[in-house]
């Protein structure tokens, strides 16, 4: 027959339940926690990802300032590609230049094949200019080149029409051959000061061009890194939330177990039942 002294003599046996129970909850907290931890890991790398989501510069300014930073350097894009050929075109006259000097002479010493040699070279020169596309960089100044390509740089008339000559026997007699290559010195002059002109325009734009570019550049660096501060210090807010988060989660169980140990502590150790107690009297 179990006695009431037999209950309380126990107290040994029900402390070792108690702190079984407590070593118990250790595991199966540990397992619920570590699937908390990467259910509130995989929450925040889905924040993380929102947060840094590449989705431009979402303000008007930074729109604007990607806008012209595109419109300039399509604009630069075409500048080079006007400047090239219009190099080009200034090469193609100077040796034209050259080519009328050796006609001249070859006139003046009645020479007809180093006369039809210069007429030649000068016609191969004329094929590899270029009209050049002016309308994109602004630049609208007629050169002479489109009418030389399509007259010849030394023409003959027929009625109404031009066409290049080819040789010395285009023309009518060494006077006529003269005055084209006269003519042709006087329009070679005109079209090599209007190259030359659009080249310092060229030039203008170019170094305008330029200063505005890296003026944008910077205004749109300084942009992206203010937006790169923002996207990490929110990030490190988010982080810091549920860092905290599972922090409290973690204390709030070693304060609870913590309790328990003391409780079971205070209830079922002998050495701490106060003198006098009923208890005592069963002891």
């Amino acid at each position: 027959m179990v006695g009431i002294t037999d209950l309380f003599a126990g107290n040994n046996f029900a402390k070792g339940l108690s702190s079984i129970g407590t070593a118990a909850a250790r595991p199966n907290f540990e397992l619920q926690f570590n699937q908390l931890q990467n259910t509130i890991i995989g929450q925040l790398n889905d924040k993380i990802e929102q947060v840094t989501a590449d989705d431009g510069l979402v303000n008007n300014v930074d729109v604007f300032l990607l806008r012209t930073e595109k419109n300039l350097v399509r604009f630069q894009n075409n500048l080079t590609d006007f400047t090239f050929d219009n190099s080009r075109n200034i090469n193609a006259v100077g040796e034209m230049a050259r080519q009328l000097e050796l006609m001249d002479t070859a006139l003046a010493s009645d020479d007809t094949d180093a006369f039809n040699a210069a007429l030649e070279r000068t016609n191969a020169t004329v094929s590899k200019t270029t009209v050049t596309n002016g309308s994109t960089v602004g630049i609208f100044i007629s050169d002479g080149i489109q009418e030389i390509r399509r007259d010849g740089l030394l023409s003959i008339t027929s009625g109404d029409t031009k066409t290049a000559a080819n040789t010395f026997a285009d023309f009518a007699d060494k006077t006529a051959a003269q005055a084209a290559v006269d003519a042709a010195q006087t329009k070679l002059d005109t079209i090599a000061q209007i190259l030359l002109l659009k080249a310092e325009s060229a030039e203008k734009l170019r170094e305008n061009t330029t200063t505005k570019l890296n003026a944008t550049i910077l205004q749109v660096q300084a942009a992206q890194i203010a937006d790169e501060a923002e996207k990490a210090a929110e990030i490190g807010k988010v982080r810091n939330q549920y860092a905290q988060l599972l922090n409290a989660i973690s204390l709030s169980f070693e304060v609870s177990n913590a309790m328990a140990d003391q409780l079971a502590a205070g209830l079922f150790d002998p050495n701490s039942t106060p003198a006098g107690s009923i208890v005592n009297i069963f002891l």
